[in-house]
């Protein structure tokens, strides 16, 4: 009977222990999942953005950062394995593989990003926000030139852009220059005057047959369904002899991320096979990059050179830097250059694609040794990202060293330990030694300029 029961009972107890070892082993894997969990956390530059809404101009572009960090307190980084990134409205906003954010038009989108790392696979979300990027608001009344009537014209009539000199006469640069510029506001023109002074060129306004409207908000209206259609404004002003000119400025203000509308039109209205253009342009806060690859595009056949930016509201305040850029093109003879030149001996360029930075050197050995290593050449510097507050590379050479205990802010030039140079874009405090500063300068420009990650950064005279 004993041994009947012991047969029987043997395997009913089995499977209560293995019945009731089913939660304890399910408690004791979710257990350790949580011990071996993780967490993805989402940033644009130093501000986090994970479940936020991050909002962009249209035309803008940014680089989201990505990190798997564990969830206990101690929140270490968890190396990553994979990274994938969606958008729920690529129309509006899209995103690369590389991370790239960027805003083409109005709209929301909401960006998934799902990381894998050996622990397994998580996702988080923000989202980005596009705004129209808005033609420049216009200034005080008395800061308009378009606006102010000339002698014997009426209040209500259109000025009448310069005549065209015959340029059978040469410029005092020794070739023919013309300075084009599309503007509303005044601001461009106030930087093609400055052009003008400088290289002796001939003006040239570029205006519509069909003036556009005198209330901002109309104009914010037809520049939109302008660009919504692809269109090409008919042009009231012509240049009858385009073939005896060079070199071509081009000015414009950036609206909506980009050149106007009847900028295309001017430039898709000639020939320009060996000629340079050269554009300068203002906005509000947009970038100038776009509308530089605009140009290219329509060029036909030219050589584009280094455009310049400045904010409108900076536009009659640039004299100084946009001679330290039209020096730095080399479309000058050399008197011409050193007529103008001014303080530049004592000013560093500071190159990153088509930005430009002037910087004012420290009166010390260590920038003295610098402008003497440039006086041989112009140096080429690999940079990369630090601590969310500048950007660092190897100068390739020992300078000496003038410590002392500094805190630094946006356009600071530092020499770190006698053979690194530093661009500071936001504040830190430590014994370094300064080179010089990018006088002006914002840490939303610098960061517009130098992006996330890697950057290449040319130094010259």
């Amino acid at each position: 009977m004993y041994q009947i029961l012991k047969n029987r009972m043997l395997p009913l107890l089995l499977a209560l222990i293995v019945l009731a070892a089913v939660p304890f082993g399910n408690m004791y894997l979710a257990k350790s999942a949580a011990k071996t969990g993780f967490s993805v956390q989402l940033r644009i530059g130093k501000e986090k953005v994970t479940k936020k809404t991050y909002q962009m101009d249209a035309g803008a572009s940014v680089k989201l950062k990505v990190k798997a960090l564990t969830d206990m307190k101690s929140k270490k980084s968890i190396k990553i394995t994979s990274v994938q990134y969606q958008s729920s409205n690529k129309k509006a906003v899209s995103i690369r593989k590389n991370g790239v954010i960027r805003a083409k038009s109005a709209g929301t989108a909401k960006i998934t990003v799902t990381v894998k790392t050996r622990q397994g696979k998580r996702s988080a979300w923000m989202k980005v926000r596009a705004n129209e990027s808005l033609p420049d608001q216009e200034p005080e009344p008395d800061q308009q030139p378009d606006q102010i009537p000339q002698p014997g014209q009426q209040p209500d009539q259109t000025p009448q852009p310069d005549p065209i000199p015959d340029p059978s006469s040469p410029s005092e640069t020794g070739e023919q220059i013309l300075i084009a510029y599309f503007t509303r506001s005044g601001n461009a023109e106030k930087i093609a005057d400055m052009i003008a002074d400088k290289t002796g060129g001939t003006k040239f306004r570029i205006e519509t047959e069909n003036a556009y409207p005198e209330d901002y908000n109309d104009v914010l209206e037809q520049a939109s369904a302008e660009r919504e259609q692809n269109a090409r404004p008919a042009l009231k002003t012509r240049v009858e002899n385009m073939s005896d000119y060079d070199t071509i400025f081009l000015g414009y203000p950036i609206w909506f991320g980009d050149v106007p509308m009847a900028v295309h039109s001017f430039l898709e209205s000639y020939d320009f096979t060996g000629k340079k253009v050269i554009p300068f342009c203002t906005s509000g806060s947009s970038s100038p990059q776009t509308s530089y690859e605009s140009v290219r595009a329509s060029a036909s056949g030219a050589e584009v050179l280094e455009g310049f930016w400045t904010r409108g509201s900076d536009a009659g305040n640039v004299r100084d830097e946009v001679n330290q850029w039209i020096d730095g093109l080399g479309i000058l003879d050399r008197s011409q250059t050193e007529n103008t030149a001014g303080s530049k001996e004592e000013k560093v360029k500071i190159a990153v694609g088509s930005t430009v930075f002037y910087a004012d050197l420290e009166d010390n050995s260590s920038a003295a040794a610098l402008k003497e290593m440039l006086a041989d050449g112009s140096i080429t510097i690999d940079m990369e990202d630090y601590g969310d507050m500048e950007k660092v590379g190897p100068i390739g050479k020992g300078l000496p060293r003038n410590d002392e205990n500094i805190t630094t802010g946006p356009g600071d030039l530092i020499l770190y330990q006698g053979n690194s140079l530093v661009i500071y874009y936001d504040t830190n405090t430590w014994n370094f030694t300064r080179l010089g500063k990018i006088e002006g300068v914002t840490k939303q420009e610098l960061l517009a300029a130098l992006g996330d990650g890697s950057v290449t950064v040319t130094l010259s005279l």
